[in-house]
């Protein structure tokens, strides 16, 4: 696995990590629905919610939020429809992003959005 994937995939552990040290119920985790993958869906209280995790080492250029370009947004939008359908969601599924930044190997700090999109 090469650095770029092992630094996601620990972003994604501590967005879970961080998200049930809110109370939030996780119930899925690289959820696919057809060609679009879903890093964290979770429920935040009665409300589903899609979370798109983006993590960035030091001395990245763009902060991470600015790598869910429109077409992502899109894609995690009609896939949001199906997943709301899937856990009986009452309510529109929300969108939240997830930065982790770390600065380290061992020091990171997370950036949750609520309604990203």
């Amino acid at each position: 696995m090469d650095e770029a994937r092992k630094t996601g995939l620990w972003g994604e552990i501590l967005a879970v990590r961080a998200l049930r040290e809110k109370g939030w119920r996780i119930v899925n985790t690289n959820f696919r629905v057809g060609r679009t993958e879903t890093d964290v869906i979770a429920w935040d209280g009665e409300r589903i919610v899609c979370v798109e995790v983006k993590t960035r080492s030091p001395g990245a250029l763009l902060p991470p939020a600015e790598a869910v370009d429109s077409e992502k947004r899109q894609n995690l939008q009609r896939a949001g429809a199906a997943i709301g359908k899937i856990y009986r969601a009452e309510r529109p599924v929300r969108f939240d992003i997830v930065e982790v930044y770390f600065s380290s190997p061992t020091q990171y700090k997370i950036n949750h959005i609520k309604n990203a999109f």
